[in-house]
């Protein structure tokens, strides 16, 4: 009788995360819970720990001060798209507005795409937070034009989340959204692609092997 064992990605979606995370906390942590058994290099815990996993992860080094970084980012992420993206002074569904954009005949000129997208990483920067990838070699610019521009599939965000374009070449925000929602949606679609924004304070003061 073959018994069927947790791996990674199972262990990931008890915690609601990437796998990948999953194979970080076995990298940086040497009490992350051994596996039962490793097969061709793919590692399975027995289905009776998950209590132990999750023990594990409630007590998860710096767990609730990630919790809380993770906060003050999306909130500076929405205040940088509420003052120095959209129009505060105008409707929500005015379009996107900042020193350098073209507009011709009312649509974004070619290149503004990708100028906002540089313009919203920089104004980010200002604000002390920076994006970061798994990959070093990525371009940030045209990871953030995709999440601004670019339609999306539920398997790459997930079910019952927003697929659409979040803005749209007038540079309009996607009716019914909200800023809170453009900084909800960008964190969101910038982790589907390995990446994160982050704390730049928060990473200084966590020093080198931690998170």
């Amino acid at each position: 009788m073959v018994k069927e064992m947790l791996g990674v990605a199972d262990i990931a979606v008890l915690f609601n995360v990437e796998p990948k995370t999953v194979s970080m906390w076995r990298l940086r942590y040497a009490d992350f819970p051994e596996p039962d058994v490793t097969v061709g290099g793919l590692a399975g815990w027995d289905p009776g720990r998950r209590e132990e996993l999750r023990a594990w992860e409630s007590r998860r080094p710096g767990r609730g001060r990630r919790a809380l970084l993770a906060d003050h980012v999306q909130e500076t992420v929405r205040r940088t798209f509420i003052f120095q993206f959209l129009r505060p002074d105008d409707l929500i569904s005015a379009p996107i507005d900042f020193p350098g954009i073209e507009y011709e005949d009312g649509r974004l000129a070619d290149g503004m795409q990708a100028k906002a997208a540089e313009h919203l990483i920089g104004a980010l920067r200002d604000q002390g937070c920076e994006i970061v990838f798994q990959e070093p070699a990525t371009d940030a610019i045209q990871v953030m034009q995709r999440v601004l521009w670019d339609r999306w599939t539920a398997a790459e965000v997930g079910e019952d989340e927003f697929t659409g374009h979040l803005f749209d070449d007038r540079g309009r925000i996607s009716h019914g959204c909200t800023a809170f929602d453009a900084a909800h949606y960008t964190l969101q679609r910038i982790a589907a692609l390995g990446g994160e924004i982050r704390s730049m304070l928060g990473s200084a003061r966590q020093g080198p092997g931690r998170s």
